[in-house]
């Protein structure tokens, strides 16, 4: 009976290992598509520049909620968009991580920043359609 115990701990325990290494590799790949730094990351997520470090190499067992919610937000994705079990991950298309990164500079964007980046992509796109 203990004998099983132990294997269920240790089982679980690689299982969880296995997540957060997963989980380090969807935090990496969002922030490399979206062009960011983990310098970047930490400073909008308000938090330590080594603990994405550790994160993203699954060296940091066990964030808590509110660092991954800092994490998310701060890279302008849903909680549930670094999650290993996401449906719908990132797009292989071409264009997806251009598309990522313009949407993490509009949501880092304050209200007159966001106005400009508007009407730029409207005389861009306007452009586009002559």
């Amino acid at each position: 009976m203990a004998e099983d115990r132990a294997l269920d701990a240790q089982a679980r325990e690689l299982h969880e290992r296995r997540y957060m290494v997963k989980l380090g590799q969807r935090i990496r790949a969002i922030r490399e598509e979206r062009g960011l730094t983990q310098q970047a990351v930490a400073r909008s997520a308000g938090i330590a520049t080594d603990m994405v470090s550790r994160l993203e190499n699954g060296h940091y067992t066990s964030p808590g909620l509110r660092t991954l919610l800092r994490i998310a937000e701060g890279m302008g994705v849903s909680l549930g968009a670094l999650l290993p079990d996401a449906i719908g991950a990132a797009s292989t298309a071409p264009e997806s991580a251009l598309k990522l990164r313009l949407s993490t500079l509009a949501h880092r964007a304050e209200a007159p920043e966001l106005e400009l980046l508007v009407d730029i992509a409207a005389v861009i796109l306007g452009r586009a359609q002559r």
